[in-house]
């Protein structure tokens, strides 16, 4: 196994077992020396990647759930790497959301550790989206980069409050809300304005 293969590994290793603590405990109670003992590494080992155990949601959450995502985008549309990912796309749509839904208890106490408001993850998966695949590259005029800027944080806000919700809601169901929320929008941004 290659030195980065490992550290991969190791990495994964540490954030499965901050998931399964999750499961038990509340993150503000999780200790390095628990997710230590349960992926069996040392602490040296822990700190060599994180700083916390809150820290392994954020950056090697965040990593996990993108590549996921851009990994299961390649494979089911058949599309090249560099593909853009457009948010009015049910088929691409719903492999971005079943993906978050494999990390729905960790999104969610990521979310509850962050009492709910500038949400790190989100914040940094919205700029990696913009990014690599939101279609910005396809924008010219600032009114498109403005009409696309608005959409994808639409559905950002749309996902947070759909994972962090007691009952999960069917994607097509999701998927339905999305589109009247962006039909809305679209046609009060059309709308000339009174003066």
């Amino acid at each position: 196994m290659s030195k980065n293969a490992s550290r991969e590994a190791t990495q994964d290793k540490i954030l499965e077992t901050v998931i399964d603590i999750l499961r038990e405990v509340p993150l503000s109670k999780i200790t390095v020396a628990e997710i230590s003992r349960r992926a069996n590494i040392n602490r040296k080992t822990f700190y060599k990647y994180f700083d916390t155990p809150t820290q392994v949601l954020l950056v090697r959450l965040e990593d996990k759930i993108l590549s996921e995502i851009l990994y299961d985008l390649t494979q089911q549309t058949c599309d090249p790497v560099g593909h853009t990912l457009d948010v009015t796309n049910h088929k691409q749509t719903k492999i971005v959301l079943n993906v978050l839904i494999r990390y729905r208890e960790a999104i969610t106490a990521a979310y509850q550790n962050a009492g709910g408001l500038d949400f790190e993850l989100f914040d940094d998966f919205l700029a990696r989206l913009r990014r690599d695949w939101l279609p910005f590259k396809n924008c010219h005029t600032t009114e498109q980069k403005f009409v696309a800027n608005i959409l994808s944080q639409m559905l950002i806000k749309l996902m947070v409050d759909w994972l962090t919700a007691d009952v999960l809601l069917p994607v097509p169901q999701l998927l339905h809300r999305a589109d009247i929320l962006f039909k809305t929008s679209i046609s009060d941004l059309n709308q000339p304005q009174n003066r």
